[in-house]
């Protein structure tokens, strides 16, 4: 059995955990070339993560927590706007579709449906004086 630190999935989400610490740097630029160097390297680790095994199970790639770990980071690296628990409750809902559980699958589309609500709803606060 292998150690925590000797995956190449731990060193992944590390290198991008502390990337993220960047990307809300205010530099214009840089904050982007930071971004985009970081949205590269989760994209590949979501691939990477798909083609690792010569059998490839979607149902399987997309249940894993890692493979919506790299999809949620290369995602929020090009849309900052989006909450990371968006894919946490995608993620619950492909394991839930898959697993047949579906009470954890409506559950999840509600959260889902509530984040995007949150998301898309217009700013109706009004200033007054």
């Amino acid at each position: 059995m292998h150690k925590f630190w000797e995956s190449s999935n731990f060193w992944i989400a590390t290198i991008l955990a502390i990337g993220g610490l960047f990307v809300g740097f205010p530099e214009g630029a840089a904050r982007d070339a930071v971004s985009s160097i970081f949205l590269i390297i989760a994209s590949a680790g979501a691939l990477r993560e798909r083609l690792k095994n010569a059998q490839i199970d979607a149902k399987k790639w997309l249940s894993s927590a890692n493979t919506w770990n790299y999809i949620a980071t290369a995602i929020i690296s090009a849309f900052p706007f989006l909450p990371p628990d968006l894919f946490t409750q995608i993620q619950a809902l492909f394991s839930a579709i898959f697993g047949g559980n579906w009470q954890g699958a409506t559950a999840a589309l509600f959260s889902i449906a509530t984040i995007l609500y949150h998301i898309l709803k217009p700013d109706v606060r009004r200033v007054t004086t």
